[in-house]
């Protein structure tokens, strides 16, 4: 068993964090070389205080969102901060759900609705197929209870928060 403990600096924001990486001879990832034989190396499990998305601050001005739209994001940025992997992507749908409820948008479905932002001129169709793109990894978290990575969840919430700010507080 390995740890490895660092303190390092974010050489885009300067922020300091602590990075923790432990492995064992127990976790080894196995691949096949080109030769068709087989070589083994360790898995690292890396982990950094406070997690990336745990320093996230708030869209500015987000109390001027509609009241149920500003109690999902704030729930959704709780859990986003607590690094709650499954809820976080739920939640971001939601967030992509209330601005349709919002906005009157139309259709059985999130997909619908979220075509119909288009026609009610609210979304371009670059950013439909951005926010489908989002509404899947919400979906893959909700019906097949699975984690999402951090990154990933990340450049979610900054669309969504984008999305937001051009919606409701910029408007304002």
């Amino acid at each position: 068993y390995w740890d490895e403990y660092q303190i390092v600096q974010c050489q885009g924001c300067d922020s300091i964090s602590f990075r923790h990486n432990s492995t064992n001879s127990e976790d080894q990832v196995f691949f096949q070389l080109p030769n068709g034989e087989y070589d083994s190396e360790l898995e690292d499990h890396i982990n950094i205080y406070p997690s990336r998305i745990a320093g996230r601050t708030k869209v500015k001005r987000y109390w001027l969102l509609p009241p149920q739209v500003a109690e999902i994001y704030d729930q959704t940025h709780s859990d986003l901060s607590n690094k709650l992997t499954i809820l976080g992507p739920i939640g971001i749908r939601a967030l992509v759900e209330s601005v349709c409820h919002e906005k009157k948008a139309t259709g059985g479905n999130l997909e619908k609705k979220i075509n119909n932002l288009v026609e009610l001129g609210v979304l371009t169709q670059a950013g439909a197929d951005i926010l489908h793109t989002i509404r899947a990894l919400g979906n893959e978290s909700a019906h097949e209870i699975k984690a999402q990575d951090e990154e990933s969840t990340d450049l979610a919430m900054d669309v969504v928060e984008n999305l937001l700010q051009s919606v409701f507080i910029l408007d304002k």
